[in-house]
């Protein structure tokens, strides 16, 4: 039922984190009684499974993309030129845009929290750093640190 609900939505980011919250939701719930019934640890352990998959693909639906605006770009052509828009300068307004929308978005559990700021700011931080020091960029609009403190304000509500 949950899945279907998801379907309500807008966007696969938000479905995934309504995913992750609500199975959560369960899972916690299912475990304060799983030693009163042992019956449900293959429940409990199902859950949980669901509640990491869930993650992994709400980074692939949500995060991973903003890195291919560094490492996937391709030249345009325009009017029988080619055309290359800045990777970085399209990272960054992408970055400000998903940071301005997720900041908003809610993870009350405080540990699915920061398991999803963890695995959030490791591919993106790793992503931007290697892509400025290959690129030597000098004066990015945000630093690695900035980064880190930015995604670490995310899904405060």
């Amino acid at each position: 039922k949950l899945v279907k609900m998801s379907e309500s939505f807008p966007g696969h980011g938000l479905r995934f984190l309504f995913l992750i919250n609500n199975s959560d939701f369960i899972w916690q719930n299912l475990q304060d009684r799983m030693t009163a019934f042992s019956s449900l640890q293959v429940c409990v352990a199902t859950l949980f499974d669901k509640v990491k998959a869930y993650m992994e693909s709400y980074l692939q639906v949500s995060w991973a993309p903003l890195l291919s605006c560094l490492f996937n770009h391709k030249p345009l052509c325009l009017f029988g030129k080619n055309y290359s828009p800045l990777p970085l300068s399209k990272f960054e307004s992408e970055f400000q845009k998903m940071y301005t929308t997720q900041k908003l978005w809610n993870v009350p559990n405080p540990e699915v929290r920061k398991r999803l700021r963890k695995a959030i700011t490791e591919e993106i931080v790793s992503g931007y750093t290697t892509y400025i020091e290959d690129n030597n960029v000098t004066n990015p609009k945000f630093t690695p640190h900035n980064l880190k403190e930015m995604l670490q304000e995310l899904f405060e509500g």
